[in-house]
Formats: structure tokens, C-alpha cells, sequence
């Protein structure tokens, strides 16, 4: 009982690091690339499709906006108490740190910016992310990069014989966090699609790179 409760004590400060590094150096980043390009930026980038026009700004799903990033929590409770995930864990969030300041290199290189409509007076929560949240990089999208590494993640340590049933749970949120970077004019379209691109490309890298290091068994699925 002890030896257990020493190692979940090393696992919580292993996953405040993980923390730390995720909202100190990769959210960071962004936020440095945001308050720069709304300083300093002189083009815009950004790629508006003919289907942004149809798109309504929905100011309710700003909690889905936002909820996103309480989906941290799952991989981290997945992970809390299992060495071999801990392990894992370890390698895969440095790596998606560093993909997220090579994006925020990006923003600033390619700066991108999506127009905003008249915010409703009674839309407190969408007002209280524009305030803090220049509508500079807008892609590829963040929201949807993490939502695929997230999703990713998830799959990666759930048994073959759950993933029938877990993955069109997973696509629900991966889609819902998508369609709410459009309906609270965070993002367009193509900010979405690139950001699938490079979720994927990033998610491809960080699992070659760990079935290179160490093949997945079945340590480390649910």
C-alpha cells in the first residue's frame, strides 16, 4: 500500500509537470504569437472558403470552445497510476509542446486573421475570450490540433475490443469541438482543415516515434 501510494504521488507530480509544460510553454507560445501579430502584423493571411459566409455565430457554443480543454483531464486520469502510460506520457507531451511553438513560429511567419461580428450584448463568455484572444492565428487551428492528439491519445491506450464502442464517442468530441471554432468566429473553415492536417501529421510522428522506441502492449491499453 505504500509502494502504490508513493508511486501515485510520483505520478501527480509527473502530470503537474506535464501541466506546466502544456500551459506555460505550449499555451505560451501561442499567446506571445497572438499579442505579436495584433501588434506588429501588416498582412493577413487568412483563407476565407465560400461556406464561412453561411456559417452562424452561435455564442452558446462557446462552452464547447472552452470545454475543450478539460479533455486534458481524460489521457492524464488514464494514465494516473499506470507506469507504462506514465512512461509514454513522458515522451508524447514534450513532443506535442514542440509541435504547438513550430505552430506559433508559423502564426507569426503567416499571420491570419478572422474577422469578428457585433458581439451580442448578452454573450458575456464569447466577449470574455475576445478580449483575451486577439483574432490573430487563425491557422491552422490549435483547437483542432490538440483535439486530434487528444483523440489520439485516447485511442491509442483504449483495448481493441472497447474502441467499437469508444470511438464514435471520440469523433462526437472531436467534431463538436470543430464545429465550435466556426460558430464563435474563432476560425474559418480551412483553419480547420489545415489544422486536421497537421493533428494528423503530428499524431503520425509522436506514434512512430514511440512504436520506434517501444512497441504498445497491452500495458498500456484499458
Amino acid at each position: 500500500a505504500g509502494g502504490k501510494r508513493l508511486s501515485e504521488h510520483r505520478h501527480g507530480r509527473r502530470l503537474l509537470v506535464h501541466l506546466f509544460q502544456l500551459a506555460v510553454i505550449a499555451l505560451g507560445s501561442y499567446v506571445l504569437a497572438n499579442l505579436w501579430n495584433a501588434a506588429n502584423a501588416t498582412k493577413d493571411h487568412a483563407i476565407a472558403l465560400p461556406v464561412d459566409a453561411h456559417v452562424p455565430l452561435l455564442p452558446w457554443t462557446t462552452v464547447i470552445y472552452l470545454g475543450f480543454f478539460l479533455l486534458y483531464i481524460v489521457p492524464a486520469r488514464m494514465a494516473y497510476g499506470n507506469q507504462a502510460r506514465m512512461d509514454e506520457l513522458d515522451r508524447i507531451v514534450p513532443m506535442m509542446v514542440a509541435w504547438t511553438v513550430l505552430h506559433s513560429v508559423f502564426f507569426v511567419l503567416v499571420p491570419a486573421e478572422v474577422p469578428r461580428s457585433v458581439t451580442p450584448s448578452d454573450a458575456w463568455l464569447l466577449e470574455a475570450i475576445r478580449d483575451s484572444d486577439h483574432p490573430w492565428n487563425a491557422w491552422p487551428s490549435l483547437h483542432v490540433v490538440h483535439v486530434i492528439l487528444l483523440a489520439g491519445l485516447v485511442d491509442r491506450w483504449t483495448a481493441i475490443e472497447d474502441r467499437v464502442t469508444r470511438r464514435p464517442v471520440l469523433a462526437l468530441v472531436v467534431a463538436l469541438v470543430v464545429l465550435s471554432t466556426f460558430t464563435t468566429e474563432q476560425h474559418y473553415v480551412w483553419d480547420a482543415i489545415s489544422g486536421a492536417i497537421t493533428g494528423s501529421v503530428g499524431w503520425w510522428l509522436i506514434t512512430k516515434r514511440m512504436d520506434g522506441h517501444q512497441p504498445k502492449t497491452a500495458d498500456t491499453a484499458d
